[in-house]
C-alpha cells in the first residue's frame, strides 16, 4: 500500500505537465490564428480604404461638374463669384487626384493635363476682357439705336430748285419697323454670344434698307423737296458691324474656352476612368485573395478545431482516469491513515497494557530495594541491591521512553502551566546524576546564570525530563573529562522569558554525517553504540527534541569527533509571581510522622505483592489499615467502618477502582461520601489520570511510587484534598 501511495505525487505531476503542454498549444494556436486575423483586417482594410477612394471619385466627378457650370455662370454673367468657385474646384479635383496616387501615371499624361488648366485659365481671362468689351459695346449699342430711332421717326425735307414749271412733292413712306422684343439682362447677354443675336440684327437692317418709298406728285411750285438720311445714321451702321465682329470673335473664344474646357473634362474622366478601373481590378484581386484566405483559413481552423478537439477528449479521459485514480489511491491512503490510526491506538494501547503489567511488578521490585536498603546489609548485600535497584531503573525508563513514544504518535501528549523554580529544578536533576557521573570518573559542573527567585509557568517536569536525557547522554558517551550544565534567561517579546539551556561534554562527539539523524525516532550511532557502557532504545533524544518544540521551542547539537558534543535548547515560558512558587513546597517537607500516625486507610489492592508493600510502608509509621481484594469487598467495608482515607487500585475483579469511587461518591452519609481517595494504577497516560480525578477521586499514585511519594501523597490529601495534585 505504501508504494502505492507513493506513486499519487508522480501522477499529480503527469496532470499538471499536460496541462502545461495544452497551454502551450492552445496559446501556439491563439498566435497562430491571431497573424491570420491581422492579415484579414488588413485586406478589410484595404477594401475600405478603396471604398473611400471610389467616394473621392464621385467627388471629382460632382465638383467637376460644378466647375464646369461655375464656367459658364461665369461666360455669362462675368461674376468673379462664379471664376472663383470654378477655381476652387478645380483646386479641389486636383488636389483628390493627387490623393488617389497619380504618381504611377506617365509624366506626359501629368504635363498635358496641367498645360490643358493652364490653358483653361488663359482662355478664360482672355474670354473675361472680350466680355467686358461686349458689353460696354452693347451699351453703347442701346444709346445709338435710341438716336437712330428718333432721327427715323423725323426725316429732314430739304428743298431743290428746277428749271422747269412743275412742282413735283416726294414723300418717303418707310414700314414701321416692329420694334425687338426687350430682354433681361441675362437674355440679352446669352443672346449677344449666340448666332441668332447676329442674324436678327442683320435682318432688321434689311428691312431698314429695302423698305418701299410712296412719292406723291404734288402740283404746286416748282420747288422739289429731298429726304436726306443724318450722318449719324451712318456712323451707327458702322458701329453694328463692329459689334457684329466683336461678337463673332467673342463666340469664337468661347467656343473655343469650351472646346478646352471638354478636353479638360474629357482627359480628366479619362484618367478617373482608368484609376476607377485600376481601382476595381485591385479590390477583385483582393475580395480573391481575401476569399481563399478565408477559405484557408477556415480549413485550417476546421482540421486544427478536429485534432484539438481529440486532443482535449484525449486530456479529459485522460484527467478523468487519472482523477478516478486519485480517488482510489486517496481512499486507499484514508483506509491506510484509519488503519494507521487503528493500529496506533492498539499500539498505544498495547503500551498502555505492556506498560501497566511491567510497572506493577516493578512497583513491587523498587519498592522493596527501597526497603531493603534501609535495612542493615553487608556490602556484597548493598551491591547486589544496588544492581536490583540500576537495572529496575533503567528497566523503567525504557518504560517511560516507550510509554512517552507513544504519547507523541497518538497525539496525546500534554504540558502542564504550573509555576515552577527553574532553578530548584535544574538544581534537583544536577544532584540525581551527579552519583552515576562519579561512578564513571566523570566530573560534574554547573553554570546557572539565574536568579534563585526567579519563578516561571510550564511544565517543570517535562523539563527535567529533557535535561535528564541530554545529562544521562553525555555521561554514557564521556569516557574522561567532564560534563557542564548551563543555563540563563533572557527578556522575550511581551512577557515571555526564554530558558536557555545547554550540556556539554567532552565525549566521543558527532560526526558531520551523523548529526542530522540524532534526533531520529530509534536512531542509534553504531560506533558511538559500541564505545558505550549500555545501550538505550534511541528515542531519548527524539522525545527530547519533540517535547521542546511542542512548547514552542528550539534544539540544536554542535559536535566534533574526539572533543565532544553540546546540546543546546531554548524554550519560551511565561513569568510569574514568586508567592505562586513558594505554595509549592518540597514534597519531603510534607511528611510529618505525627499527623500520620494513628490514621485508619481502606485499601483495595488484588496484588499480594503490592499489598505487602504497602503493609510494610504503612505499619512503618503507624498507620492501620483495612485490606480488601475487590471493589465489593472494600465498599461492604467502607459501609462498615470510618476511615481517613481510602487506597484503592483501578483494576480488580468484579468491581473496579473507577465504579467504587462512584458509589462512595453517591454514598447517602454526606460526612461518608467525602472521604479522600486515592487510585493505586499503573496506567501513565494522562486521559486515564484525568478520567479518574472526574470520577470522584483525589489524586494518583502512579507505580511504581517510592515511599516518600506515597507518604507525600497521603499526607496532603489529608490535609486538604481540594488542592491535591498528581503524583507522578
Amino acid at each position: 500500500m505504501i508504494s502505492k501511495v507513493r506513486k499519487i505525487p508522480i501522477l499529480r505531476y503527469a496532470i499538471i505537465v499536460c496541462l502545461i503542454v495544452v497551454l502551450f498549444i492552445s496559446a501556439f494556436y491563439l498566435y497562430l490564428y491571431y497573424r491570420r486575423a491581422e492579415s484579414v483586417r488588413y485586406n478589410v482594410h484595404q477594401m475600405i480604404l478603396a471604398r473611400e477612394s471610389a467616394a473621392m471619385i464621385d467627388n471629382c466627378l460632382i465638383s467637376l461638374y460644378s466647375a464646369d457650370n461655375n464656367s459658364r455662370l461665369y461666360g455669362l454673367t462675368s461674376d468673379t463669384k462664379y471664376f472663383n468657385q470654378f477655381s476652387a474646384d478645380i483646386n479641389f479635383v486636383n488636389k483628390m487626384i493627387g490623393q488617389l496616387n497619380l504618381k504611377n501615371q506617365p509624366a506626359s499624361s501629368k504635363r498635358g493635363f496641367q498645360h490643358l488648366i493652364n490653358e483653361k485659365t488663359v482662355k478664360t481671362e482672355s474670354y473675361t476682357k472680350l466680355k467686358l468689351m461686349s458689353d460696354s459695346l452693347l451699351n453703347s449699342t442701346g444709346k445709338i439705336s435710341t438716336i437712330i430711332e428718333q432721327a427715323a421717326a423725323t426725316p429732314v425735307k430739304v428743298p431743290v430748285v428746277r428749271k422747269y414749271i412743275s412742282e413735283v412733292k416726294i414723300d418717303t413712306i418707310k414700314p414701321q419697323v416692329k420694334p425687338l422684343r426687350k430682354k433681361r439682362f441675362f437674355g440679352r447677354v446669352f443672346d449677344a454670344f449666340s448666332a441668332r443675336k447676329s442674324d436678327e440684327l442683320m435682318q432688321h437692317q434689311q428691312e431698314l434698307q429695302k423698305a418701299p418709298t410712296v412719292i406723291e406728285k404734288r402740283i404746286a411750285t416748282r420747288v422739289e423737296s429731298r429726304t436726306i438720311i443724318p450722318k449719324e445714321a451712318l456712323v451707327s451702321r458702322k458701329r453694328f458691324q463692329e459689334i457684329y465682329q466683336t461678337n463673332h470673335r467673342l463666340r469664337d473664344s468661347e467656343q473655343e474656352i469650351l472646346k478646352i474646357n471638354t478636353n479638360l473634362i474629357a482627359q480628366i474622366i479619362a484618367s478617373l476612368k482608368e484609376y476607377k478601373s485600376a481601382e476595381q481590378h485591385y479590390i477583385a484581386s483582393g475580395k480573391a485573395e481575401l476569399n481563399d484566405s478565408l477559405q484557408d483559413v477556415v480549413f485550417k481552423f476546421k482540421s486544427l478545431s478536429g485534432l484539438i478537439f481529440i486532443f482535449l477528449i484525449t486530456m479529459v479521459i485522460v484527467i478523468l482516469y487519472n482523477i478516478w485514480k486519485i480517488f482510489r489511491n486517496e481512499e486507499e491512503i484514508i483506509s491506510y491513515s484509519l488503519d494507521a490510526e487503528q493500529y496506533a491506538l492498539s499500539k498505544s494501547a498495547f503500551l498502555a497494557s505492556m506498560s501497566h503489567e511491567i510497572r506493577t511488578p516493578l512497583n513491587s521490585v523498587i519498592g522493596f530495594s527501597e526497603q531493603l536498603s534501609q535495612s542493615r546489609l553487608d556490602e556484597t548485600q548493598k551491591e547486589q541491591l544496588e544492581a536490583i535497584s540500576s537495572s529496575s531503573r533503567l528497566l523503567l525508563d525504557v518504560v517511560n521512553e516507550i510509554l512517552d513514544f507513544s504519547k507523541f504518535e497518538t497525539g496525546k501528549m500534554s504540558f502542564d502551566n504550573a509555576p515552577f523554580v527553574p532553578h530548584d529544578s535544574l538544581e534537583e536533576v544536577f544532584n540525581s546524576l551527579r552519583l552515576q557521573a562519579e561512578h564513571k570518573g566523570i566530573r560534574m559542573e554547573k553554570e546557572l546564570n539565574l536568579d534563585e527567585d526567579i519563578c516561571l509557568k510550564g511544565d517543570a517536569f517535562r523539563l527535567k525530563q529533557v535535561v535528564i536525557n541530554l545529562m544521562s547522554n553525555a555521561i554514557k558517551f564521556t569516557t574522561e573529562g567532564k560534563v557542564v550544565l548551563r543555563a540563563s534567561i533572557t527578556e522575550g517579546e511581551k512577557e515571555l522569558r526564554i530558558l536557555h539551556v545547554a550540556v556539554q561534554d567532552s565525549g566521543l562527539g558527532i560526526s558531520k554525517e551523523n548529526i542530522p539523524l540524532i534526533f531520529g525516532e530509534f536512531a542509534q550511532i553504531v560506533s558511538a553504540q559500541q564505545k558505550a557502557s549500555q545501550k538505550g532504545t534511541g528515542l531519548g533524544l527524539a522525545i527530547s527534541k519533540k517535547i521542546v518544540e511542542l512548547q514552542g521551542g528550539s534544539i540544536s547539537v554542535s559536535s566534533e569527533p574526539g572533543k565532544g558534543s553540546v546540546f543546546t535548547f531554548h524554550l519560551p515560558m511565561e513569568r510569574a509571581e514568586m508567592i505562586a512558587c513558594r505554595k509549592k513546597k518540597p514534597a519531603g517537607d510534607l511528611v510529618a510522622p505525627d499527623t500520620l500516625s494513628g490514621k485508619h486507610i481502606l485499601v483495595a489492592e488484588d496484588n499480594k505483592l503490592n499489598v505487602l508493600l504497602l503493609t510494610t510502608i504503612l505499619k512503618k509509621w503507624n498507620i492501620t489499615f483495612d485490606v480488601a481484594e475487590d471493589g465489593v469487598q472494600a465498599f461492604e467495608l467502607f459501609e462498615a467502618h470510618y476511615y481517613d482515607l481510602v487506597l484503592t487500585d483501578i483494576e480488580m475483579p468484579e468491581l473496579g477502582g473507577v465504579e467504587l469511587a462512584g458509589m462512595i461518591r453517591k454514598y447517602q452519609d454526606i460526612g461518608k461520601s467525602y472521604i479522600p481517595i486515592l487510585a493505586l494504577t499503573a496506567n501513565a497516560l494522562k486521559e486515564d489520570r484525568d478520567h479518574y480525578i472526574s470520577a470522584g477521586m483525589n489524586g494518583v499514585i502512579l507505580k511504581p511510587f517510592s515511599e516518600q511519594n506515597l507518604l507525600d501523597t497521603i499526607n496532603e490529601a489529608l490535609k486538604d484534598p481540594m488542592l491535591l495534585d498528581e503524583r507522578v
